[in-house]
C-alpha cells in the first residue's frame, strides 16, 4: 500500500496521537463508516503521521473534506482533542473566523487551477531571472510537481475554509461557479494539447516518409564537372 507523510495541525494541548493509532481508527471508520464530529479547528501544533495514501483519499471523499480536515476530524473523533481557541477561566474570547460551511466550501479541485496559474507565473519568472530557455528539462524543473500541488490545493482548501474574509464568504458561489468552470476548462485544454502534439508528431512523420531519397552524386562528378 502506498504510504504518504501527512502534516495535521491539532490545538497545542491535545495528547499525543501515533501514525499507528490512526491507522487503526482509519481502518475502523473504512469498514463502518460512521458521523465524525465537527472540526475542532487547526491549531499550534502538528502531527506528523504516516497512512496509506489510498485510504485517507477515500475517508477524505466519504465525508466531503480535504484530506487534513478529515484526518483532523477522525482523531478528534476519538480522541479528546480541545477545541482551537475555546475559552477557558483565563483566558478572554476571541471572534473567530468566518467559516464556509456546507455547499459553500471550497474543494481541492476547484483551487487546483488557481494553483496552475501560480505554478505558470512562478516558472515563467523563475527562468526569466536564470536566463534558460523553456527547454522541455527547464521548464519541467521550475515547474510544481503533481504531489507539490496536490500539497499547495489541500493546504490552500483547509485555509480558505476556515478562514474566509467576508467578502469570500459573501460570494462563495461565485467564486466556487468560476473555479469550477477554470478547471474544466484548464482540463480541455490539456486534452487538446495532447491531442495538437499527437497531430503534428503525425503530419511530421507522413511528410518525412513522402519525401523523396535524397540522390546521391554520381561518382567522378563534382559541381557537374567531369
Amino acid at each position: 500500500m502506498p504510504s504518504k507523510s501527512y502534516s495535521v495541525r491539532i490545538a497545542a494541548k491535545s495528547p499525543e496521537v501515533s501514525s499507528e493509532q490512526v491507522v487503526q481508527l482509519l481502518d475502523a471508520f473504512l469498514a463502518s463508516p460512521a458521523e465524525l464530529g465537527p472540526d475542532p479547528g487547526a491549531g499550534d501544533r502538528t502531527l506528523r503521521l504516516s497512512l496509506d495514501a489510498d485510504q485517507v483519499k477515500t475517508g477524505a471523499k466519504a465525508v466531503g473534506e480535504a484530506e487534513a480536515v478529515f484526518l483532523r476530524r477522525l482523531i478528534a473523533s476519538n480522541v479528546q482533542v480541545p477545541a482551537e481557541g475555546a475559552v477557558t477561566q483565563e483566558s478572554e474570547p476571541t471572534p473567530k473566523a468566518l467559516v464556509l460551511k456546507g455547499s459553500l466550501k471550497l474543494r481541492q479541485e476547484q483551487i487546483r487551477p488557481l494553483i496552475s496559474l501560480v505554478d505558470a507565473g512562478q516558472s515563467f519568472a523563475l527562468r526569466r531571472v536564470f536566463r534558460l530557455p523553456p527547454e522541455p528539462e527547464v521548464l519541467q524543473a521550475a515547474a510544481y510537481t503533481e504531489v507539490e500541488k496536490d500539497q499547495l490545493s489541500a493546504a490552500s482548501v483547509e485555509l480558505v475554509n476556515r478562514r474566509a474574509p467576508k467578502w469570500l464568504v459573501e460570494n462563495a458561489d461565485v467564486i466556487g461557479f468560476l473555479s469550477t468552470f477554470s478547471s474544466i476548462e484548464l482540463q480541455k485544454i490539456e486534452r487538446l494539447k495532447a491531442l495538437a502534439e499527437h497531430y503534428h508528431a503525425t503530419q511530421q512523420a507522413s511528410k518525412r516518409a513522402a519525401a523523396p531519397p535524397a540522390q546521391e552524386p554520381t561518382p567522378g562528378i563534382v559541381g557537374g564537372v567531369q
